[in-house]
């Protein structure tokens, strides 16, 4: 999986996004990491194969200009820099960023027909790789693309096509259903981030710099005295003070985030009670069994959450680990979490 992580506001952007992204980059990403801002009616992005340590270092993204971006650290699943997010897409229109996998959705909804209707069109793909990568939309020549892109010029028709900003999202999601959240960015609009999700995480803070979106809660710092979950199946406009949620109907019925924190919370502590410790992966295949579907079930809110709770009141500690990268000679984060009262 991966992050994903935005801030709009009065402060420069970029150190706090980095910052954000770089707190959650071990629990599902740290491969693949990018950041795009908008100043003065300007795209502005940076992207690399690697983590954040790596962004920072071989690029100058710390100190690209604006007060509104967003970040986003992605899994190992293949590719260049250029399958990096954010993806920009309709001549710098819109940067968007996704979290997810077609997952319920793999074989019920023909990708490839609507990657190729937009590339007919018109639009110009950049994560495109000369063969077939897993099970990426196909275009025509045996090339296959990235599906944020699509995603991302899929939104920028929408705009184009002269939909609202969160409609376009909105729209976008209801056309090419997947188990993912996304967010994007345009200079048309550059006084809020817009976003819808179906069951992966997104999370919201604010404080006197702005608003904070993240996967999870331990994204933000200092510790919020308040933030919500955005709820599953819905849009969202993110304004520097002020959250604007609108729930749009699942195909498959009602949507709950339906595994208690007293049980995800039990769940995890008795996966930790051997000592070993345990990355996010298997914490979450511990509880899953808790929620009452057995399909699109909302897994990540309640293992993030507990997770944050946890180690806040020291019930658990967190240790980063480095993994082979994404190519030769680089490493990735990952987040190991013990628990202080194992057995």
């Amino acid at each position: 999986m991966c992050n994903i992580a935005g801030y709009v506001g009065a402060e420069p952007a970029a150190p706090l996004l980095l910052d954000l992204i770089e707190r959650q980059e071990g629990l599902a990403g740290g491969y693949y990491t990018g950041i795009a801002t908008i100043h003065e009616g300007n795209m502005h992005w940076r992207k690399v194969v690697g983590d954040c340590e790596r962004l920072r270092e071989e690029t100058d993204a710390e100190d690209l200009p604006g007060s509104i971006g967003l970040a986003h650290s992605r899994s190992n699943s293949g590719g260049d820099w250029r399958w990096s997010h954010p993806f920009i897409a309709c001549n710098d229109s819109v940067a968007y960023i996704a979290n997810g996998s077609r997952g319920y959705y793999e074989d019920r909804l023909n990708t490839t027909e609507a990657a190729q209707a937009l590339e007919e069109q018109g639009h110009i793909y950049t994560a495109v790789a000369d063969q077939q990568v897993g099970k990426y939309p196909s275009l025509s020549g045996g090339r296959s693309v990235h599906m944020s892109d699509v995603m991302a010029h899929a939104i920028g028709a929408e705009l184009a096509g002269g939909r609202e900003p969160e409609d376009a999202i909105r729209q976008a999601f209801l056309d090419l259903p997947a188990e993912i959240v996304g967010l994007y960015i345009t200079p048309d609009h550059p006084e809020a981030i817009f976003g819808a999700r179906y069951t992966m995480p997104m999370c919201v803070t604010f404080d006197a710099r702005g608003a904070f979106i993240a996967s999870s809660p331990t994204g933000f710092d200092p510790r919020p005295d308040w933030w919500t979950w955005v709820p599953p199946f819905s849009s969202v406009t993110v304004r520097a003070s002020r959250l604007e949620v609108s729930r749009f109907d699942c195909p498959e019925g009602p949507l709950p985030d339906d595994i208690s924190r007293a049980d995800a919370r039990t769940g995890v502590l008795e996966a930790l009670s051997d000592g070993e410790g345990r990355f996010v992966g298997p914490l979450l295949d511990a509880v899953k069994h808790y929620s009452s579907r057995d399909e699109l079930i909302v897994r990540y809110d309640p293992i993030y959450e507990v997770l944050y709770e946890l180690l806040h009141e020291g019930s658990l500690t967190q240790q980063e680990e480095r993994l082979p990268g994404a190519k030769e000679g680089i490493t990735a984060p990952k987040f190991r979490f013990f628990s202080r009262f194992d057995s």
